[in-house]
């Protein structure tokens, strides 16, 4: 028998729940007590609550039989459990969790129901469904395998459409083991192995001729493996898109070995058929005189097609084709039926889809299909990349015949150029001879009989035939630049210029005149024409200096540049005026007005060897004397090798 102290802790605590709470009388299912938030749920005072059966606030469709049947229960069997909804004060509608027990109060067997409110629960719980639903068809749709093992390697989920490519259901695996599974494939095994110990890891995988890409990655709890998720992607076609890449890309080196037109067309027709898998790939180039496009290049299979035994059998594309104008239109068409074309090239012949690619204004290049398709997008990026390409090839072809054809051209005239200062030169010297041997006999034999004038004119003619074959072996040493020259060599200009220097030592020493040189790189270069060409600079600053009568000073240096050597001869001389800079390497030239003697073939013959050198020279701007420049090719790793 409960106290009465005791009794009013248990009302109070009754009073105090936050849940609703109300006790139903066993037999007829009247509420007999209710606390405050019973009241609050029904929105009514506790009292009004007291004397009410439950079947008159239960949910709609649940009876006062139901009712009653459920307190029946609660009283027999000591509980029982409902869940319904109920309207509130507020109009709205909640979700309630009712508990029935049974409980003896003051001798008399009663229910008490306690009432939780779960419609926020409820609410979470549809919302993680939902979700956990829509997560499920997400995963399902992806085009991706997504699976889990335990520590044990024992696959617990798989699931993805990417498990379609693979003919595996999802789930098919569960509950089988990896090791089994894969057993004959060790880098998916060792993979797991690694992400089984703990190892998170990104994979390249091949399965049964499809490439994954698959991320293992741990799952610990208090650190402990509890699971290993996993992701696979199928880059099947991303690979085989990276390799065609690959492939063009060394496939097109090709095309820089290419001479011909032809040899371009069929490099690129072979192209795309092995890295595009077109077999059908022919060639076309545009001759503006005719505006006519001339088929030079086409796969045996294009020809085949065709009915004819070679690429140049094909049909021209005449100015009135439709294969003409799309050409003239410049951009890359798709002709998706070719059989609609107005006035095609070729019209007995069963094509139907054709990409058109217009070279520029080399030609064209056509990729065909007996069938209406469309060309994938990648297909068809890599087919404009190949035409971009074979452009650039027909281009440098163009350039290169031209280049050839001039080469072989400034060869000739060269050659003949040669030939004429050789011939000529040597065809001048017994004139010459003759003339010199007549004025001496007759300076010998009647120079005494000879008054004044009729001396000075004898001087004349002994003066000019001296000068003129001092001019013809001048011209002979020009000509024979490339003639007398020696081979390419490692040269040492600081050793070369030594022997210059040791050569004109007299005349050095004669004028005391100064020559300086800083540290000079090699060179790739004939050490002889070397010489010369320093011998040369370094007379002329010497003669033009003592001429003006300045103590010569000279002055050598040198830059390495990339794969030239920069050379730089200087001196204090008078210098040379602006607007002779460029005709001062003129064969027989003289800048300004001198009174040494010479025959302005010097700087020529310099000009000469450094152009034989793939070099230039040049008179740089100068407020001090001259400052001459000039490059030779430096000694580079691969040449020093050999």
């Amino acid at each position: 028998m409960a106290s009465t102290e005791d009794t009013a802790l248990f009302r109070d605590v009754f009073q105090a729940n936050p849940d609703p709470i109300m006790i139903h009388d066993a037999d007829t299912g009247t509420v007999v007590r209710a606390n405050e938030a019973a009241g609050a749920l029904l929105g009514r005072p506790p009292a009004d609550v007291v004397g009410m059966h439950v079947g008159e606030f239960s949910p709609p469709g649940f009876s006062t039989a139901d009712a009653n049947a459920l307190i029946t229960e609660a009283a027999t069997s000591g509980s029982a459990q409902v869940e319904w909804s109920t309207q509130g004060p507020d109009g709205e509608s909640r979700l309630v969790e009712v508990s029935l027990e049974r409980a003896v109060i003051d001798d008399t067997t009663r229910v008490v129901a306690f009432i939780h409110d779960v419609t926020e629960i409820r609410r979470q719980e549809r919302k993680h469904t939902e979700r956990s639903k829509q997560l499920q068809t997400l995963i399902e749709n992806l085009p991706v395998v997504v699976f889990t093992l335990n520590p044990d390697g024992v696959f617990t989920y798989s699931a993805g459409k990417g498990l379609d490519e693979l003919g595996i259901e999802p789930g098919e695996f569960e509950g089988a083991s990896v090791f089994e599974v894969y057993s004959q494939y060790p880098d998916i095994i060792t993979a797991v192995e690694r992400a089984l110990d703990g190892e998170e890891i990104r994979v390249t995988q091949e399965i049964d001729g499809l490439v994954f890409e698959t991320w293992y990655r741990p799952v610990f709890d208090d650190g402990e493996l509890t699971q290993v998720v996993s992701v696979a992607r199928d880059i099947t076609d991303l690979k085989q898109r990276e390799a065609r890449i690959e492939t063009l890309s060394e496939a097109t080196n090709e095309l820089l070995y290419t001479r011909t037109e032809r040899a371009v067309a069929d490099t690129v027709t072979q192209i795309a058929q092995r890295i595009i898998d077109q077999p059908l790939a022919a060639m076309w180039s545009y001759d503006s005189d005719d505006d006519t496009l001339y088929p030079i290049g086409a796969t045996s299979e294009a020809a085949d097609f065709a009915a004819v035994e070679t690429a140049s059998d094909l049909p021209p594309m005449g100015p009135e084709s439709d294969e003409n104008r799309l050409f003239h239109d410049g951009s890359p068409t798709v002709v998706e039926d070719y059989q609609t074309l107005s006035n095609p090239s070729v019209p007995q012949t069963p094509l139907r889809t054709v990409l058109f690619l217009p070279l520029e204004d080399y030609g064209m290049l056509c990729i065909g299909s007996p069938t209406v398709e469309s060309f994938d997008s990648h297909d068809r990026f890599l087919l404009e990349i190949l035409a971009s390409t074979g452009a650039a090839a027909l281009d440098r072809v163009e350039r290169e015949t031209r280049l050839k054809s001039k080469q072989t051209e400034l060869e000739r005239s060269n050659e003949a150029l040669q030939q004429f200062a050789y011939i000529a030169s040597h065809d001048l010297q017994e004139p010459l001879r003759m003339v010199s041997s007549y004025v001496d006999l007759l300076d010998s034999e009647y120079g005494d009989d000879l008054d004044e004038e009729a001396a000075e004119y004898m001087a004349f003619a002994v003066d000019g035939a001296r000068r003129m074959q001092e001019m013809v072996n001048a011209l002979l040493r020009y000509s024979r630049v490339e003639t007398n020259s020696g081979d390419f060599e490692e040269t040492d200009p600081e050793a070369v210029l030594d022997r210059t220097g040791d050569a004109l030592q007299m005349r050095i020493e004669e004028v005391d005149a100064t020559i300086t040189a800083e540290s000079l790189p090699p060179v790739e270069a004939d050490p002889n024409q070397v010489g010369q060409v320093f011998q040369n600079l370094l007379e002329n600053a010497i003669e033009y200096a003592v001429e003006a009568d300045i103590e010569p000073r000279v002055e050598v240096s040198a830059e390495e540049d990339d794969d030239m050597v920069t050379f730089t001869v200087s001196d204090n001389g008078p210098g040379i005026p602006a607007a002779d800079h460029e005709e001062v390497f003129d064969i027989f030239h003289r800048a300004g007005a001198h009174d040494t003697e010479g025959t302005g073939i010097g700087l020529a013959v310099c000009q000469r060897i450094v152009l034989r050198h793939d070099g230039r020279i040049w008179v740089e701007p100068s407020d001090d004397g001259a400052t001459f420049k000039f490059t030779l090719p430096a000694v580079t790793e691969v040449s020093g090798d050999d």
